[in-house]
């Protein structure tokens, strides 16, 4: 048996759970580091009185909470990606919240339809270009990164990271399971080496001389461009 846990949290944000939660402090197993939601949680332990006491972990986490049962300490799940949601919610292991607060500040794509869980912050995941090498207009769609043109030019992280298997998953919603299929078969023939690194690994590849694009979260910028010592 396993305990459910009360919500899931896709996004950095707990403003608005403070309807549903009477403890005076909760657990939140958090895929995010802690510094990175730290001011989050302290706006919320400010305006509710709870306190938010975050275990960190970047692998393994279902596992985790399979492992321990109904005895697991989490009560909330905060994570960065919709395959991610899908895993926990498949391995049956939430249990819906009805919030007229989030109900009205989430629209429903944003959320699970039985309330297991729900998306407060977006990312795009985009396509990083040298800006010599690749003329602003030739990369429209992630269609474009199958083009001849690109044979032996893109870079891109691992097929089975959670990142790329939420662009092939939407990729499946948009234009059917063997378009998709089409296009990563496409998109794996213009690679310019096996799949190897995070997402700042390939734009290094790109400034490397290795490929000329390259996919990546949108946040990675602000990242690279602030982060002189390790850009």
């Amino acid at each position: 048996m396993h305990k459910k846990l009360k919500v899931l949290i896709f996004g950095a944000s707990l403003f608005s759970f403070n309807c549903a939660l009477a403890a005076e402090e909760v657990n939140l197993y958090s895929y995010r580091q802690p510094f990175l939601i730290n001011q989050f949680l302290n706006q919320f332990t400010k305006q509710t009185g709870i306190k938010v006491n975050v275990v960190y972990a970047k692998k393994g986490m279902l596992e985790r909470i399979k492992a321990e049962g109904r005895n697991t300490p989490a009560d909330a799940v905060l994570t960065v990606d919709i395959s991610r949601l899908s895993a926990l919610a498949d391995a049956n292991l939430l249990q819906p919240v009805s919030s007229p607060i989030l109900h009205k500040n989430i629209p429903p794509q944003f959320r699970h339809p039985d309330g297991l869980w729900f998306g407060l912050t977006l990312r795009a995941r985009v396509v990083y270009a040298h800006k010599n090498r690749v003329q602003d207009d030739e990369i429209m769609t992630y269609s474009d990164l199958t083009k001849p043109r690109f044979k032996g030019k893109v870079c891109t992280r691992s097929g089975k990271h959670a990142y790329n298997l939420s662009l092939l998953a939407a990729f499946v919603d948009e234009k059917g399971e063997k378009a998709a299929e089409d296009w990563a078969r496409r998109l794996k023939s213009n690679l310019a080496r096996r799949p190897k690194g995070n997402d700042r690994a390939q734009v290094k590849a790109i400034k490397e001389g290795l490929c000329d694009v390259s996919l990546g979260n949108t946040y990675y910028l602000g990242k690279m461009e602030t982060n002189e010592k390790n850009p």
